[in-house]
């Protein structure tokens, strides 16, 4: 099961509000504003308590549903995040200025690969290389997204002929269902999060046939998985039901 976009966005903000506090107590410290830092350290106590077993909990939470395989840049962020804490504690209590000034660098790292799910800190503009069968060549790249030349082709054909009707409206009930659990920790309840690379669904051009196939064999960039296959976790018609659901993301 995936994290919800709501505990996504919750860690996030505890990890924004601990580095904003950080951020204030180390440039007091940096100023030798003493006295101020202090007054600053004794009413934050117990906020800074919460919110550093807040980033943990909710760390730990995340990692337990990443769907798939859990990606290096999370695991970078949790052992960071395991280390930074304890570190910035003891570097602060001694008014140790380059410890202080190193692990808030750190915290800002760990921000960025929260936000971006990446180890460089920046979101994927290269085309994405999506993991195709044998005899499935790649056709170019539409706007946001590469299909199988088969699946161009499916799409051309079907030009004359609607769209094949995936799912009822109880099928469209469950497939919301299912794409909120499995989906929206990526690319949120809208279609439009883009967590880890995910593709802005609203905008996207691919067809049914092309969204079943992405679904079933899965994303994958340089070599590292962006969207993990599904075709294990959910039947055949569950996978029509989640399509035909986000096609209506528009």
């Amino acid at each position: 099961m995936s994290a919800s976009p709501i505990l996504l966005r919750l860690h996030l903000l505890v990890i924004l509000a601990f580095l904003l506090f950080y951020a204030l107590k180390a440039a007091l410290l940096l100023l030798n504003r003493h006295e101020q830092l202090r007054a600053l350290r004794a009413r934050t106590r117990i906020a800074d308590s919460l919110l550093g077993f807040l980033i943990l909990l909710t760390g730990g939470i995340l990692l337990g549903q990443y769907p798939g395989p859990t990606p290096a840049w999370l695991w970078v962020k949790l052992g960071l995040v395991l280390v930074l804490l304890p570190a910035a504690i003891a570097a602060m209590r001694r008014q140790f200025k380059p410890g202080v000034v190193l692990t808030l660098l750190g915290f800002f790292y760990v921000y960025g690969l929260a936000e971006t799910g990446s180890l460089s800190l920046s979101r994927p503009t290269e085309k994405a290389s999506y993991a195709t069968t044998p005899g499935l060549a790649e056709a170019t790249a539409t706007p946001d997204a590469e299909a199988p030349a088969r699946l161009a082709e499916d799409s051309a054909q079907q030009n004359s002929a609607p769209e094949p009707e995936f799912a009822s409206t109880d099928g469209l009930v469950q497939g919301k269902a299912l794409y909120l659990k499995n989906c929206a920790a990526c690319h949120g309840a809208d279609g439009r999060l883009g967590v880890n690379g995910a593709h802005d669904l609203s905008a996207s051009n691919l067809n049914a046939t092309g969204r079943v196939y992405m679904v079933n064999n899965g994303v994958a960039l340089n070599g590292v998985v962006k969207m993990p296959s599904f075709k294990d976790q959910l039947t055949p018609e569950q996978i029509e039901q989640v399509v035909a659901y986000s096609l209506t993301l528009k």
